[in-house]
């Protein structure tokens, strides 16, 4: 699941919002009907945190905010973002909406951004060759999606300009309010997300459910989740609590989600240790799970939203400080952090060790394209070509996990048992023998194709620890060469 709306953009363009998109409920009215899922970043009160006024997050916005969880104009009251977001990799839909002020038109991002202005049939959007289309559903707000198709973007942008309520369901509107005093929140409504078949196939390979009986009442619990809320408070650790609704009282069920609550995220490829360890209580019809994240852990999560292009602006008015206030140092800095933070990212989640290789390959892509979008004005040559040979790197790691996920498919697929008795031979795939009482085993494969797929998968791993290996060296080496060239360690400059 990636969404993918580009916050910072307008960073030189807002100075004071209008006082009408100064208001959630005129931002949350506008979020697209069709879309499961609305994140609220509730910059206003994250600025007034003790740890945000501390570490200077308002003025050294793009690359200390939240941690560098995500990248938001620390200059507006609150961000709002609408995505459609399904099990899976890939084909999430998002949109951000922004308040700016009065003054922020199409000329002014089409000129920040390299882009085209285009009006058609009284509609102006701006395509922006890297962060997709802007448009403006209303005065003071600013809507921005690199993934709606152009057709889809427009006809929402000419419904959002006079909605009379909000168009996403009842429980993202409830959850908004019941989490009015969040400062990060990501609600998503799961009812009908579910299928039962599928749900059914993930418990039996669990192995952590025991009898047909609790098979079908698990099932029939799983496939009716109403919702998931995520709600945090920024610390020194970030207090997190998550909630899942579902359609029934959970107390009962409590045992069986305990058991179940570190697969689902094993399985989903998103291994937050702190929530993997929390303690499931029911409350009602919900579990809930509390924990206090590390900033690793934060990033993990919010990486969900953090557009691949805005986790460091092209502005100047958040520009790191430096000694010489020499704008080539000051976007080299920001540049080597962002990627040197994405790697450091993917090794804190174990690289590619996990056996999802499917999401493990999704995630590579997704820290790839952030930083092949990272602003590369005034950066340091030496810088540019080093983020390019990383994210290059991660690639090939993301195409060597798909095709690790492809040829052990192809070994559980060639595995078979010829069987003998009962009057005739028989031929099982997959390892399942077909035949009547008395079947002897004649020969199978089945330990064969075992073997090579652990042979594939060890054979495999030092190859992509070679690749580790190689990043670990050229971020040593660059270091180094940033030091020699502007006698300061980008590693431990902090503003």
């Amino acid at each position: 699941m990636t969404a993918r709306p580009s916050l910072f953009l307008l960073a030189a363009l807002t100075a004071a919002p209008a006082a009408a998109a100064d208001d959630l409920a005129e931002l949350l009215k506008r979020v697209p009907g069709d879309m499961n899922t609305v994140a609220v970043i509730n910059v206003r009160e994250i600025n007034k945190s003790p740890r945000a006024v501390k570490e200077k997050w308002r003025e050294n916005a793009e690359t200390g905010y939240l941690a560098g969880a995500i990248a938001v104009p620390p200059w507006v009251p609150v961000v709002v973002i609408g995505a459609d977001l399904h099990p899976g990799p890939g084909g999430d839909r998002s949109v951000a909406l922004i308040p700016v002020a009065a003054s922020v038109n199409s000329e002014a991002i089409a000129k920040r951004e390299n882009g085209v202005v285009e009006t058609v049939d009284g509609l102006t959007l701006v395509l922006s060759p890297k962060c997709g289309y802007f448009g403006f559903p209303a005065g003071g707000i600013v809507a921005v999606s690199l993934t709606m198709p152009r057709q889809d973007f427009a006809r929402w942008v000419r419904g959002a300009r006079k909605p009379d309520k909000p168009a996403v369901s009842d429980y993202l509107q409830a959850a908004v309010t019941a989490n009015a005093g969040a400062h990060i929140l990501i609600a998503t409504d799961l009812k009908d997300l579910f299928d039962p078949t599928a749900v059914r196939a993930a418990l039996q390979a669990s192995g952590a459910v025991s009898g047909e009986t609790e098979l079908n009442s698990l099932t029939a619990v799983l496939a009716g989740a109403r919702g998931i809320t995520f709600a945090a408070r920024v610390g020194d650790r970030t207090a997190a609590t998550v909630r899942i609704d579902f359609a029934v009282p959970m107390a009962d069920f409590l045992p069986a989600f305990r058991r179940l609550w570190p697969k689902a995220l094993e399985r989903a490829g998103f291994e937050v240790d702190e929530l993997k360890a929390a303690e499931p209580k029911a409350d009602g019809k919900a579990v809930v799970l509390a924990a206090d994240l590390s900033d690793t852990s934060l990033r993990r999560i919010l990486s969900l939203l953090v557009s691949p292009g805005a986790a460091v602006p092209e502005d100047g008015s958040a520009r790191v400080k430096t000694p010489k206030e020499a704008a080539g140092l000051a976007a080299s800095i920001r540049y080597y952090k962002a990627v040197n933070g994405a790697l450091d990212d993917l090794k804190t989640q174990g690289g590619a060790k996990g056996k999802d290789y499917v999401r493990s390959a999704a995630f590579f892509d997704s820290y790839a394209g952030r930083i092949e979008r990272l602003p590369l004005t005034n950066v340091d040559p030496v810088l540019v070509q080093y983020g390019a040979s990383v994210a290059g790197k991660l690639r090939a790691m993301a195409g060597s996990l798909r095709g690790v996920k492809v040829q052990l498919d192809a070994y559980e697929n060639y595995k078979s048992t010829t069987w003998a008795g009962g009057g005739g031979v028989y031929l099982g795939g997959r390892g399942i023998g077909v035949g009547v009482g008395g079947n002897t085993a004649l020969s199978t494969n089945v330990q064969e194709m075992d073997t090579k797929s652990a042979e594939l998968v060890a054979r495999l791993e030092p190859e992509r620890a070679k690749i580790w290996g190689v990043l670990e060296g050229d971020r040593s080496a660059v270091r180094r060469e940033m030091l020699e060239k502007y006698r300061i360690d980008f590693d431990q400059y902090k503003r």
